[in-house]
């Protein structure tokens, strides 16, 4: 009996140890799988005892953190965490997890050497079998490329793209908050830019763009780092001074304007019109200030017109030189003939002037030209003559934008039709073609005829009449080709 009790423990033990070789292998099977798993998450995963001090931490974790196995073997896990929301010690990190706040919370990991990582945080507690609490578990994510995009959200919602200045959301927000009676003296300044319609119409928009750009970099290095500049609207800025103020302010005022007559380009003149106002004391409403400065800037933009744009008309005329399209010979004979045949024709003196302005600017809407055409030697193709008949459009654009010019437009636009109607831009005939058009289209031609040019010789004066002849009635006002003609004769 006792041998036979004995045979049957034997058989027992024997089925027992091949059950638990199997549990073993299954477990260690499953285990793998689980570290596995954790290897190909995104983030730092780590499990620590209660105090913290971290029993685990997957690779990723470690090449995150830059340090080695063994030294993260020392580490406490809330000690390399630094938490935004809830301050920036230590014992803060501590409470977030010992409390198990509201998750997901975001954080700076504390890597080696210091540099700081931003993360997604989501701890949960490990209990053993009885459900008591015996230490942490957790995943921290990367969310620097969050972050990055949110702070550029951020800067786009108070920034203006083009120039990179805060924009009119972010000044009114900072003007309330910057009224304060402790701010005082605060002064505003608003600024329009000067002939930006007149860039945009010449140049195009990437141009006036470029006008823009060229402002709102003057006026950053004009003022205080303090100091709030925005871009306020299409092409108008605005600056909020604390401390300081209004004769201060004026002198700063005065210095950009300065910097900006250094500065200006044949083709990019600089000119910004502004107006200032201060609150000097509390009960004073801010907004009212401001509408203070905007009126004065407008005040100043009056007194400021007739200067810009005789320095517009100007720097269009030396642009216009320097592009040497025209000798400045043929330049003075040009002008000189036509106030001569104004002369003849008796005209009065208003549109003498006028007749004058147009022969030394009529041409401007080819400074926005490729000079690849301009100067193109040999016979233009039709692409190019296509551009070429875009300049009295330009020009016009120009004199509609200078008030200087604006009386002349319209013989900019038209002093390439033709008697006939086959002339460009719009293919107008006879008398519907403005008269001081019909009167330089005569001269152009005359001139252009007896110059030099690299094409051909010059015309005797007897030739270009026979030319002229040819052209009456059709290309030529028949009257005015008889009178020009007689003068000449």
């Amino acid at each position: 009996m006792e041998k036979q009790a004995k045979e049957l423990a034997s058989q027992k033990t024997l089925q027992k140890e091949p059950q638990n070789l199997q549990q073993q292998e299954e477990f260690r099977t499953n285990e793998e799988k689980f570290y596995s798993l954790i290897e190909m998450l995104p983030g730092l995963v780590f499990e620590s005892d209660l105090k913290g001090k971290i029993t685990f931490i997957n690779k990723r974790g470690i090449k995150m953190l830059g340090y080695t196995a063994e030294e993260l073997k020392t580490k406490i896990i809330w000690h390399l965490l630094v938490s935004p929301g809830f301050g920036n010690s230590k014992n803060d990190v501590q409470k977030l997890i010992l409390k198990g706040k509201k998750y997901p919370q975001e954080c700076y990991l504390i890597r080696k050497g210091r540099s700081q990582l931003p993360v997604e945080i989501y701890v949960s507690p490990i209990k053993n079998y009885k459900g008591k609490r015996i230490g942490f578990q957790g995943i921290l994510l990367d969310i620097t490329s969050r972050k990055e995009y949110e702070d550029k959200i951020k800067y786009l919602s108070f920034h203006d793209k083009l120039t990179g200045l805060y924009n009119r959301a972010y000044f009114e927000e900072e003007l309330q908050r910057l009224s304060h009676s402790r701010n005082l003296p605060i002064s505003i300044i608003i600024g329009d830019v000067n002939n930006l319609k007149m860039i945009n119409d010449t140049f195009g928009h990437q141009h006036g763009d470029q006008l823009l750009t060229n402002i709102a970099a003057i006026l950053k290095s004009g003022f205080r780092k303090s100091d709030i500049i925005s871009r306020w609207g299409g092409d108008e800025f605005s600056v909020i001074l604390p401390h300081t103020s209004k004769e201060k302010g004026i002198d700063i005022i005065n210095r950009i304007k300065e910097v900006c007559r250094q500065k200006s380009a044949l083709t990019l003149p600089l000119s910004i019109s502004m107006g200032i106002a201060t609150k000097e004391h509390a009960p004073k409403n801010i907004y009212a200030v401001l509408r203070e400065a905007e009126g004065e800037m407008y005040r100043q933009k009056i007194l400021d017109r007739q200067v810009a744009d005789s320095a517009i008309v100007e720097s269009l005329g030396k642009a216009l030189q320097q592009k040497k399209y025209e000798t400045e010979e043929y330049r003075k004979n040009f002008i000189g003939c036509a106030i001569k045949f104004g002369n003849f024709l008796e005209l009065e003196k208003k549109e003498l002037d006028e007749l004058k302005l147009l022969a030394t600017i009529c041409d401007i809407g080819k400074i926005a030209l490729s000079e690849e055409i301009i100067f193109k030697k040999g016979w233009l193709n039709k692409e190019d003559w296509e551009e070429i008949k875009k300049h009295p459009e330009i020009g016009y654009r120009i004199a509609r934008s200078t008030p200087e010019l604006i009386n002349i437009a319209d013989a900019i636009l038209h002093h390439h039709e033709f008697w006939d109607g086959n002339g460009y831009p719009h293919g107008i005939q006879g008398e519907n073609i403005p008269l001081l058009s019909r009167v330089i289209h005569i001269v152009k031609a005359y001139q252009a005829m007896t110059s030099e040019r690299p094409y051909r010789a010059a015309l005797t004066k007897d030739k270009a009449i026979q030319e002229l002849r040819k052209g009456q009635g059709s290309q030529f006002d028949p009257k005015l080709t008889d009178k020009f003609i007689a003068m000449i004769a």
